[in-house]
């Protein structure tokens, strides 16, 4: 529905799935490295360390920013292949418990986000490599029982529409990940306050041109579709399951990537060797897929009968390090956002694309100046109408059209506030071209 890596690790609240942050997304910097088995580096001492001796969490916010360093006799050494396990209670933003990745120039192995799946427990992050081992201590601090989870709506020109409000008790450390559509930390996907499914590792949710809300889950059965009505009853007859392996990130509806970079829809395989990926519906309820590998940036669509669109393929040369963060936009570990192979901004930190019900994108991105909104018509053409610019924090995180959160829990509707203490939030556009956004707060 992919953070540069800080020297020190971090905890930030969840970005939801259409939200990336410089240098990492739905992204799984895992991907491209999952299948790589640990390599010897060279004859001499292999030495393993963590850049922190403690790493302290809740089940709120992420662990970030973590990496591990590979030297060999005192030299940093690139290339080589290092494992971290993670113990009970805690695993990396896809569910796994696992993670392998390969030593960068510096010798660093820069982990994904860990996430605290029970507060209060003490635990181990241990690495691997041939000939060396190291470990760090992982805590969290005990959670609250509930927060609470708000829905609040703001239709086309702007305008507040209190028809559309939900507020709901909701276990503490839900994330936002669909319009009323949470996952708990124990794996517990609910919509409202009544389960979906249970042992979920990722989770897609999206609104179609009906405003039928579907919603694309992975467990450990495989991947699963299941979809309500605008009136909000299930609608079982739409119901799709299919087998895709463990720890696949939901990127779209029937969408997944797998650790191993195998991007499919149901359980067709769209593409290999895939680090990244992005999907929505458009107005016609066709799915529209943007992904990046070795080659660059690709799109491909589907028919809402499923069917393969050729006519709408697309293929441009990116940097390979991008990540996709709408249709046909991906943003570079240095900060470039483009649009194809266009560049729209530098110095991007965050940024939040979707298509609206005419098929016009609209991106919402944060830089060292604040925040922006800028739209390209349905034929792709740059349109100066609906640019807006509005000062906001600068370590904020674009959640929706124009709604940002800061690091400090305030949820931000250009420079207006919606709500403080926030944990988590996700925003779409429904088929009136209303904003809905869900939120998280409370004390965690």
């Amino acid at each position: 529905m992919p953070r540069s890596p800080e020297a020190s690790a971090s905890t930030e609240l969840a970005p939801n799935r259409r939200t990336v942050l410089t240098g990492a997304a739905w992204a799984l910097p895992a991907i491209a490295v999952a299948t790589v088995a640990p390599t010897a580096a060279a004859s001499g001492t292999t030495v393993l360390t963590f850049d922190r001796a403690t790493y302290s969490g809740t089940v709120c916010a992420d662990i970030t920013g973590v990496s591990v360093t590979v030297t060999v006799d005192g030299t940093a050494v690139s290339g080589v292949g290092v494992t971290v396990a993670a113990s009970t209670g805690y695993r990396f933003e896809n569910g796994a418990s696992t993670f392998t990745g390969l030593s960068d120039a510096s010798g660093r192995v820069a982990l994904p986000a860990l996430r605290v799946q029970v507060g209060g427990t003490a635990g181990t992050l241990a690495a691997t490599t041939s000939g060396a081992a190291t470990a760090a201590t992982l805590t969290s601090l005990a959670s609250t029982a509930t927060q609470t989870l708000h829905r609040r709506v703001w239709t086309e020109t702007g305008a507040d529409d209190p028809t559309g409000s939900v507020d709901l008790a909701v276990p503490t450390g839900s994330r936002a990940v669909g319009t009323l559509v949470t996952l708990d930390p124990t794996g517990i996907l609910r919509r409202r306050t009544t389960t979906i499914g249970t042992g979920v590792t990722s989770a897609f949710a999206e609104m179609d041109k009906n405003n039928y809300l579907t919603v694309t889950f992975v467990d450990a059965t495989g991947m699963h579709r299941r979809l309500w009505t605008d009136a909000g009853s299930a609608y079982p007859s739409a119901n799709v399951d299919a087998t895709v392996p463990a720890n696949s990130i939901a990127v779209g509806t029937f969408v997944t990537l797998d650790p191993g970079g195998v991007l499919r829809r149901v359980g067709t395989t769209i593409a290999t060797g895939v680090t990244s990926a992005f999907a929505e519906f458009d107005r016609n309820n066709y799915t529209s897929v943007t992904w990046v590998d070795a080659t660059g940036m690709h799109r491909r669509v589907w028919t809402d009968g499923g069917a393969p669109y050729p006519a709408s393929n697309i293929d441009e040369s990116v940097p390979t390090d991008s990540t996709a963060v709408g249709t046909l936009l991906t943003l570079s570990a240095d900060g470039v956002l483009r649009k194809g192979a266009g560049g729209v901004a530098t110095g991007v930190t965050s940024v939040f694309a979707e298509l609206d019900r005419n098929n016009e994108t609209s991106a919402t991105f944060v830089d060292a100046t604040g925040m922006h909104r800028r739209r390209w018509t349905a034929a792709g053409a740059a349109t100066s109408v609906g640019s807006v610019d509005a000062d906001v924090p600068t370590d904020s995180t674009a959640v929706g059209n124009l709604l940002t959160l800061g690091a400090d829990g305030i949820l931000r509707r250009g420079t207006d506030t919606v709500a403080t203490g926030v944990t988590s939030a996700f925003a779409e556009t429904d088929k009136n071209n209303a904003t809905v956004v869900t939120w998280v707060d409370g004390a965690c």
